[in-house]
């Protein structure tokens, strides 16, 4: 999903619905609302097959609808929950059979409860078939999109992410309990517009005024995904030739106001993912677009993206590669919805990567991934996975520009690899493809395909909040013919961010020459001693932007001098001095930091970072051997 009228703003990401999320009860509220807690992974008592929707829908409002979901036990069951907000039901079936029914709960969490006239035993199917008409809810539904909106009597639509697939269809609609042999759909509406839905239309009926539209998409499919829309459309069309495969690829418009390049560049996009996350995974069926949305957003609708307006390329790039990374594999849970929304992001950068090369991925990253992360997140902010309880923080810069900057940061780290690096994409979803998958499955994957331990990566990227500020001074001097660089690198980000371990990248200039370096920055406080052949100049840090970080970089002609000698193994104490904070590295580990008043009063111990506010006076800072005096005005 992503929004297109402001990607950005001081809210993290446009937040175009601001109702709380209420799902789960927590302990905490923000504001005036009570929040709550995205459900972990709890699989229910029957496994969902298939959804088969048959909706009559004319003159403003639904005049019928039936609705039958295919089932197979997990457990013996007398009974099957759904939820389902509509205001009602007509009748219920259970295999053709009219059966007992009641609604349970209220609000968002409203269930349909149907009785089953025999137990449903282990391994077992069934077909629950739930009649009803009228109108959809008007408010309540768990979404951007509200669920289904009917606007007016030529203009219908839905979408559902997270939860609003269960205002208009019966449904277990947790993303994963995916409908293992798809949804079918039965569209009935004025013969004058045109129906678009999930997989391939089959065939269309007409009956005086009335034409029914027959679509069937036979991929498993997370019920977030499943949607139809209706319209006064028409199509571009293009076919994607890639090996074997010769698939229909269209782009629905307004007939009223066409557009009829829009689209033109989704063949390119089909092939230049398919040749870096594998396949296009329903290449058996289709890929369209369709603009169907109100406003300025757009849905990755499954094989049908929906759109609120004739959207950039790299917002089509960015849906069709929800098609691999969402639809294909499907995040666990919502907690884990970075690996739908970082990863289509990401693929903006490898869609610009295969159109110009490394120039124009570097520029699109910078512009469009980091640059936003810097104006508009806040540092530590949240973490990419599980970055809070509503609905602002599910579909936020942490979840899409964050997590994008960590693929970008994985793909460093495995050596600027493109094959390694997208052989772990393709191998992650070569594990999961037509299911789920939870962070921790992403982890262990990339894991196994690479052979490298990287929990260091993702327990700092994904797991905690914030990124590294670099604090970098410099020094040279003369060495035996040669050159000594000499760096101290400080990490100076707020509370609430981890101490981060990367490499980083550092461009020397030398007169007309430069060398680039990597070292290896893991502390509160490190130096690194260099030898070169020439004099150093200048110094780049992090050329590249490999690294979601921020610094500052000052040459020091004071740093690590006495006497003329560079003195850095004898030092174990480093003091800062900002106003009344004082802020006390301890170079050896293994030495603990002690802070002496001029009286000789202990005002401060510990390890590695000591962070003191101290009245007006003489201290003495000490760590070992070395001692330190210093003065706070």
């Amino acid at each position: 999903m992503l929004s297109l009228v402001s990607l950005f703003g001081p809210g993290d990401l446009i937040q175009r619905w601001k109702e709380p999320f209420h799902l789960k009860r927590n302990k905490f509220s923000k504001g005036s609302y009570t929040l709550y807690e995205w459900p972990d992974l709890e699989v229910p008592p029957y496994d969902v097959r298939l959804y088969r929707v048959r909706m009559n829908v004319w003159d403003g409002m639904v005049q019928s609808a039936r609705v039958d979901v295919k089932m197979r036990a997990r457990d013996t069951l007398d009974s099957i929950r759904l939820y389902f907000l509509w205001a009602g039901v007509d009748s219920v079936r259970y295999n053709g059979t009219l059966t007992g029914h009641v609604f349970v709960g209220a609000d968002t969490a409203r269930s349909l409860i149907v009785y089953l006239p025999t137990p449903l035993l282990p391994g077992d199917s069934g077909v629950v078939e739930i009649f009803y008409h009228g109108l959809p809810p008007s408010s309540g539904c768990l979404g951007y999109g509200g669920g289904m909106s009917i606007v007016s009597s030529s203009w219908v639509y839905t979408d559902n992410e997270p939860y609003g697939l269960r205002c208009w269809i019966p449904s277990y609609d947790q993303p994963w309990e995916k409908a293992d042999e798809g949804v079918e759909w039965y569209i009935t509406t004025d013969s004058s517009l045109e129906v678009v839905a999930n997989g391939i239309l089959i065939d269309t009926t007409t009956l005086g005024r009335f034409k029914t539209w027959h679509y069937r998409h036979s991929h498993s499919i997370a019920p977030y995904l499943m949607t139809f829309g209706i319209r006064d459309l028409i199509y571009n069309e293009w076919i994607w030739n890639y090996d074997t495969v010769n698939m229909i690829v269209r782009s629905w418009v307004l007939a009223s106001s066409p557009s009829y390049n829009w689209g033109d560049s989704l063949t390119r996009m089909l092939t230049a993912f398919s040749d870096r996350f594998g396949l296009y995974p329903f290449a058996n069926e289709k890929y369209e677009q369709s603009v169907v949305l109100p406003g300025g957003w757009a849905m990755e609708d499954q094989t049908n993206s929906f759109f609120g307006s004739y959207a950039s390329g790299w917002v089509q790039a960015h849906e069709l590669a929800h098609q691999w990374w969402g639809n294909n594999v499907t995040c666990g849970t919502f907690k884990d919805i970075w690996l739908n929304e970082g990863f289509a992001t990401y693929s903006e950068v490898v869609w610009y990567e295969s159109v110009g090369g490394d120039s124009a991925y570097k520029a699109y990253y910078k512009n469009r991934v980091e640059n936003p992360i810097f104006s508009y997140a806040f540092n530590p902010g949240s973490p990419v996975y599980n970055p809070g309880p509503d609905l602002g923080d599910l579909f936020s810069i942490y979840t899409y520009n964050k997590a994008a900057a960590v693929l970008h940061m994985l793909r460093y780290v495995l050596d600027k690899d493109t094959s390694l690096f997208f052989g772990a994409l393709r191998y992650y979803r070569s594990q999961h493809e037509g299911s789920y998958a939870l962070t921790s499955d992403f982890v262990e994957d990339v894991e196994t395909y690479t052979g490298r331990d990287l929990s260091w990566f993702f327990n700092q990227w994904i797991y905690e909040a914030g990124w590294p500020v670099y604090n970098v001074a410099w020094n040279k001097f003369p060495d035996s013919g040669n050159w000594r660089l000499v760096l101290q690198v400080e990490q100076t980000q707020p509370p609430g961010a981890p101490t981060f371990k990367m490499p980083i990248e550092v461009k020397v200039i030398m007169g007309s020459s430069d060398t680039t370096l990597v070292i290896w920055d893991s502390l509160n406080l490190q130096r690194f001693q260099i030898i070169l052949p020439l004099e150093p100049d200048s110094l780049i840090w992090d050329p590249d932007f490999w690294v979601l970080e921020q610094h500052v970089v000052t040459y020091d002609p004071t740093l690590f001098i006495a006497e003329g000698e560079v003195v850095e193994a004898r030092r174990e104490v480093v003091v800062r001095v900002r106003s009344k904070e004082v802020i006390v590295y301890g170079i050896n580990s293994t030495h603990p930091v002690e802070i002496y008043s001029s009286s000789g009063r202990l005002v401060g111990r510990g390890k590695g970072k000591v962070v003191l506010h101290l009245p007006a006076g003489i201290y003495y800072a000490k760590s070992g051997q070395d001692l330190k005096a210093f003065v706070v005005k």
